[in-house]
């Protein structure tokens, strides 16, 4: 290893860095993730400064046989490696250039979520998605599928990722888009972790002027309740729900409550995209079960990561899992609040967790061209965020994370069950890319680009 990481380093740039003292607060502040199940100590990180040097590493990683996985916002639980391996950190590799006269724009390796938003914000122009979490990848959130509040609008990011570069498991950089290796091209847009190192992708934009004005506005609803209220306030919901005149998504959440309250409530925040006064007419409903707290406000699209901050926190046990529902069970939910309140008695130190159901609505775009995603007619996710300190309670806060899962898949059948592909690896394909076809021609283009698991041994 020692002998690599000196052949290496001499074919970096003098901007790259090669992180192997453990002893440095850099090396040790370069593991942080943002949860610590399963952080693992590599024996070094590489932060390329450039694209030609992430291509050197991939290819000298290859040469002498050393595993190795990239590292973006740090939220994935597959950016960790052990002792026998390196991570190749895009932290300082980013960047971002807007192509207007396509409506297009070019983002680098480890560009954040945040970053993304700034950017487009002068612009006038918003993405194709928009992770809920400001230190979040844009690169791997597109790849993995890319859910957000614009997907009513607009799609799922996989079908806004129209070209990228990937460094594939030769230690090539190769251009696929259209008219270069299409078939990479679809395969990234949704499995784009397993067939190489993604150095940049070329997304879609949109005009301000699509979401019904030109400041880059939605208006945001935030109503917290009892859980006794839950059957009044899951019928509220159905009603922002079934509105077909604008469109919304949101969040149905059970959750500890802002310290004032001192207990569990249910928290609903639906986002719309049309102006206050028509929000508050879609929300009307919500307000008349009589909310202990409510806001409405608008909130601009360079905003739009900043409402869960809180969440991005790094460190702690932290495990985010995501399933994609058939359509608004009221009473698997009403299990769910249950499970959440067992969740928190049993164990207080996973009180900062949260259950929650999200909707898109109504489906205006299926988002492009076919994808590897497949999960284009999905409109319901369970998401469940597990949240806790003590190491001790890692087998009890698993085993609720998966009877949530179960309660919210009652009624339906197995081969309908979906996983969403940026949390699961451990899922069954079955459920993570739906048929048959889609599942062998992934197999069948994995063995094609990357026979020996260079890039993780999924689809062989």
């Amino acid at each position: 290893m020692e002998d690599f990481i000196s052949s290496l380093t001499v074919r970096l740039s003098p901007a790259s860095k090669v992180l192997h003292d453990k002893t440095t607060s850099e090396f040790k502040s370069s593991l942080a993730r943002w949860s610590d199940i399963d952080v693992r100590v590599p024996y070094a990180v590489v932060q390329p400064a450039g694209e030609q040097d992430i291509v050197s590493t991939v290819r000298e990683a290859v040469k002498a046989g050393i595993p190795f996985v990239p590292a973006a916002g740090g939220h994935s639980p597959w950016s960790t490696i052990g002792q026998d391996g390196i991570i190749i950190d895009l932290s300082s590799y980013k960047g971002i250039s807007l192509h207007p006269e396509t409506n297009e724009a070019t983002v680098k390796g480890g560009t954040l979520m945040k970053e993304m938003e700034v950017a487009f914000h002068p612009h006038k122009r918003f993405a194709g998605t928009c992770g809920n979490g400001n230190t979040v990848g844009v690169i791997p959130y597109y790849l993995g599928g890319g859910i957000s509040i614009y997907t009513p609008l607009i799609g799922f990011g996989s079908g806004n990722l129209i070209a990228a570069k990937l460094v594939n498991a030769k230690g090539e950089l190769v251009d696929v888009s259209d008219t270069e290796n299409s078939e990479l091209l679809w395969a990234i847009r949704g499995a784009g972790q397993f067939f190489g190192l993604v150095t940049e992708i070329t997304i879609k934009t949109y005009p301000y002027s699509l979401l019904g004005n030109e400041a880059g506005q939605r208006i945001c609803g935030t109503y917290i309740f009892l859980p006794h209220q839950i059957d009044e306030v899951c019928a509220a919901v159905e009603k922002v729900i079934q509105n077909d005149q604008y469109a919304s998504a949101g969040h149905f959440m059970v959750m500890q409550a802002p310290p004032e309250l001192k207990q569990q409530v249910l928290f609903v925040a639906p986002q719309v995209f049309c102006s206050s006064d028509e929000a508050a007419k879609l929300f009307q409903p919500l307000i008349d079960v009589g909310p202990l707290q409510q806001a409405t406000m608008p909130s601009t699209f360079d905003k739009h990561t900043g409402q869960l901050d809180w969440v991005c926190a790094k460190g702690d046990f932290k495990r985010f899992t995501q399933n994609g529902l058939p359509d608004w069970n009221r009473d698997n939910i009403k299990k769910l609040a249950q499970l959440y309140l067992e969740l928190v008695e049993n164990c207080p130190d996973a009180v900062r967790s949260a259950y929650n159901v999200e909707w898109h609505s109504p489906r205006k775009s299926q988002g492009g061209s076919e994808t590897a995603f497949g999960h284009g007619s999905v409109d319901y996710w369970l998401n469940v965020l597990s949240w806790y300190t003590d190491a001790k309670n890692h087998d009890y806060v698993d085993a609720m994370d998966k009877k949530a899962q179960a309660t919210t898949r009652a009624g339906t059948n197995e081969a309908d069950f979906v996983s969403y592909t940026n949390t699961s690896r451990d899922d069954p394909l079955e459920y993570r890319y739906k048929g048959t076809k889609r599942i062998a021609k992934l197999k069948a283009l994995k063995a094609k680009h990357d026979p020996t698991g260079v890039f993780t041994e999924q689809l062989l």
